[in-house]
C-alpha cells in the first residue's frame, strides 16, 4: 500500500528545469542550498533572485513553484542566475510541502529558506548562515523582533500573535525564542531529510524537531519589511487558528 506521501506525489503533475546549464556547478560540490518556496510570486521572484548576493561558499538556488497559476516559474528562469534550479508541480500543496521538496533536492550541506516576497532580505543570507559554517550553531532562526520593522510590514494583530506563538514554542523546546514564524531558517540538510510531515507552515515542526535532535538553535536578528509586490497569503484569524492546530500536531508527532 502506498504511503500518504507517495500517494500525494502520484497525484501531482511535476516538472523540473535548470536555468543555465553552462553556469551550473558539478554535483557534490555545493556547500549551501538556498530554498525559495513560491506560490504566485511572478511579480517578486525575479527581483528576489537578483538580490541574492555573491557567497563565499559554493551555492545553489532552488525555486520550488508550489502550484502557482501565474508565471512564477517563467520569471525565475528568465533571470538565468548562476546554479539555479526550478522545481514545480500542481496543484498547490502548501509551504511545508514545498520546503520538503527543496530539502530532498538540496545538494548542499546547509540550507536556508528564503521567502520570495522579500519581507526578509536576500542580502542578509550570509549573516544568517554564517554560524552554521563557523560551527557555532546547527540551526539558525531569524528573529524580526530586535530591529525596528518597516512601518506596515506586520499587521497590528500579528505582532502579539507572533509573540504568543514564540512563547509557546519556547516552553515546548525549553529554549527562549523571540520569534518562531520568521521565514529565515537555516540548518543542516541531512538532519531534516525525510523527517518532516507538515504541508502548511513548516516553522513549528522545524524548530521542535531541531530541539528533539539536540541541534544547537541560535537566533539571529534580521530586518523585516513589507512585501515588495503581490498579496500576502496570511489571514489573521483563519491562519492563526490553523497555526495552533499545526503546533499541536507537530508536538504530537514528536512525542511518539
Amino acid at each position: 500500500m502506498l504511503s500518504s506521501e507517495t500517494e500525494q506525489k502520484s497525484t501531482l503533475k511535476w516538472w523540473y528545469a535548470i536555468a543555465n546549464k553552462k553556469r551550473s556547478l558539478k554535483h557534490g560540490k555545493i556547500e549551501l542550498s538556498i530554498l525559495v518556496p513560491c506560490y504566485n510570486e511572478a511579480d517578486n521572484i525575479e527581483k528576489c533572485l537578483r538580490r541574492i548576493p555573491s557567497m563565499p561558499w559554493r551555492t545553489e538556488i532552488i525555486v520550488i513553484d508550489d502550484g502557482s497559476y501565474d508565471d512564477t516559474a517563467k520569471a525565475a528562469l528568465k533571470t538565468k542566475v548562476k546554479n539555479l534550479r526550478v522545481i514545480g508541480y500542481k496543484p498547490n500543496r502548501g509551504k511545508g510541502y514545498a520546503v520538503r521538496v527543496g530539502i530532498n533536492a538540496a545538494r548542499g550541506k546547509f540550507a536556508i529558506i528564503l521567502d520570495a516576497d522579500m519581507a526578509t532580505q536576500p542580502e542578509e543570507i550570509p549573516m544568517v548562515v554564517k554560524p552554521l559554517f563557523d560551527g557555532t550553531a546547527d540551526f539558525v532562526n531569524g528573529t524580526r523582533f530586535v530591529y525596528p520593522m518597516e512601518k506596515g510590514s506586520m499587521k497590528a494583530l500579528h505582532k502579539p500573535g507572533n509573540r504568543a506563538f514564540a512563547l509557546l514554542v519556547s516552553l515546548i523546546i525549553k529554549q527562549y525564542l523571540t520569534d518562531s514564524l520568521c521565514g529565515f531558517k537555516a540548518f543542516k540538510v541531512r538532519q531534516f531529510r525525510g523527517k518532516l510531515k507538515e504541508n502548511g507552515w513548516p516553522d513549528f515542526e522545524l524548530l521542535i524537531k531541531a530541539k528533539r535532535m539536540n541541534m544547537r538553535i541560535l537566533e539571529v536578528p534580521i530586518h523585516y519589511r513589507w512585501r515588495v509586490a503581490g498579496v500576502s497569503k496570511m489571514r489573521t484569524f483563519r491562519h492563526g487558528y490553523s497555526m495552533l492546530k499545526m503546533l499541536a500536531k507537530s508536538l504530537r508527532r514528536d512525542s511518539r
